[in-house]
């Protein structure tokens, strides 16, 4: 058996976040994670606010920085949102994933691969995990950092709601028939919208449903769409879950912290995830190098679950009143929420200050 004094599952953008925080702070930090492979299906799409958030700059993994946004509708036309500085940088993610980590293992953190886990005990002082091929880890604390379908949370009996859902893949750039700025197309797929990330060498297309069950976001829906749009077909898809359930779940069971898509710390609206899963990875870092983690941890995110309750309402309404919503995101709406992207504001604090400049029209 291998002691350490934190044990992280899972080895994303949250993982990676807390591995950094913690074997900088000194210590041993033990970080188990299946084999780097294409890298978890991912947008890519880096907000100014998630790019503020991390201890090392991105720049070296960055494909484009954006400033543009295309916004459009089935009933509507594009609309062209712009900046005067970027608001979205786009990564690949297998890329940033590889990049976070060798930060982190410049700290000190030790990444073990392993093909999953079999068991999970907690006890009085710590917990003990065993992976397929019969290593044993135990620590005083572990950090569930692995995905909306977390293992963690399966052998300990959690259970969450349902979350959002996304399909998606890539067209390489010579295939394209227009080479797109960043878009979102609405009412393309029922309860969400369907994009495009220009990425340099490739463009990443995908479809995204707010809500479990809203629709089926499936490959035949993907490949009309990326036909409609690129001319193309999309290679290397995959579909998978968003977790989007923070403002209705727990984040500690016993001496377990969750974060990331385990912790629900996706926003429901557009679906981004990287801010949430770099924001929760730093606080339960944070949270072990003080007292009681398990008690200051939940207290330390419970702004972004506020934020995310917040969003979430406003994401059923925006989804139940389409078209009429999507036309007020392609108007001064939509303009604040991009200005306020490039400021490093959250979509709550956008809100406030479009609410704050229409009452002083009023």
């Amino acid at each position: 058996m291998t002691n350490w004094d934190v044990l992280i599952v899972g080895a994303g953008q949250a993982g990676c976040a807390a591995a950094w925080d913690l074997a900088a702070a000194g210590l041993r930090v033990a970080v188990i994670s299946r084999p780097p492979s294409r890298g978890k299906p991912c947008a890519g799409g880096v907000t100014e606010k998630a790019v503020a958030r991390y201890r090392f700059s991105i720049s070296p993994v960055v494909r484009e920085a954006v400033t543009s946004l295309a916004v459009s509708h089935s009933s509507s036309p594009v609309r062209h949102l712009s900046s005067a500085t970027p608001f979205c940088v786009m990564t690949e993610r297998a890329e940033l994933d590889a990049f976070c980590r060798c930060q982190a293992e410049a700290q000190g953190a030790v990444f073990h691969e392993t093909a999953g886990l079999t068991g999970l005990e907690q006890r009085a002082d710590c917990v003990r995990i065993e992976t397929r091929e019969g290593a044993v880890f135990s620590a005083p604390w572990l950090i569930a950092a692995d995905g909306a379908n977390s293992a963690v949370a399966r052998l300990l009996g959690e259970r969450h709601p349902a979350g959002a859902m996304a399909i998606e893949g890539c067209v390489p750039r010579e295939s394209v028939r227009d080479y797109p700025p960043m878009t979102l197309d609405f009412g393309v797929i029922r309860g969400g919208y369907g994009w495009l990330f220009p990425k340099g060498d490739h463009v990443n297309v995908g479809l995204y449903v707010w809500r479990h069950g809203a629709a089926a976001p499936q490959r035949s829906a993907l490949q009309r769409y990326c036909q409609a749009r690129l001319g193309a077909e999309a290679k290397h898809v995959a579909g998978y879950p968003l977790g989007t359930w923070l403002p209705h779940t727990r984040l500690a069971n016993g001496r377990v912290l969750f974060v990331g898509d385990a912790a629900g710390c996706t926003e429901v609206l557009l679906g981004e995830g990287i801010y949430g899963a770099v924001l929760s990875g730093q606080l339960a870092a944070q949270a072990i190098l003080g007292e009681r983690p398990d008690v200051f941890y939940p207290r330390a995110l419970a702004g972004w679950r506020e934020e995310l309750q917040q969003v979430s309402r406003l994401g059923a309404l925006f989804y139940g009143l389409l078209p009429v919503s999507s036309r007020l995101l392609q108007g001064r709406l939509g303009g604040t929420l991009v200005n306020g992207f490039a400021q490093g504001l959250t979509l709550g604090q956008c809100k406030r200050q479009w609410r704050g400049a229409q009452s002083l029209k009023v």
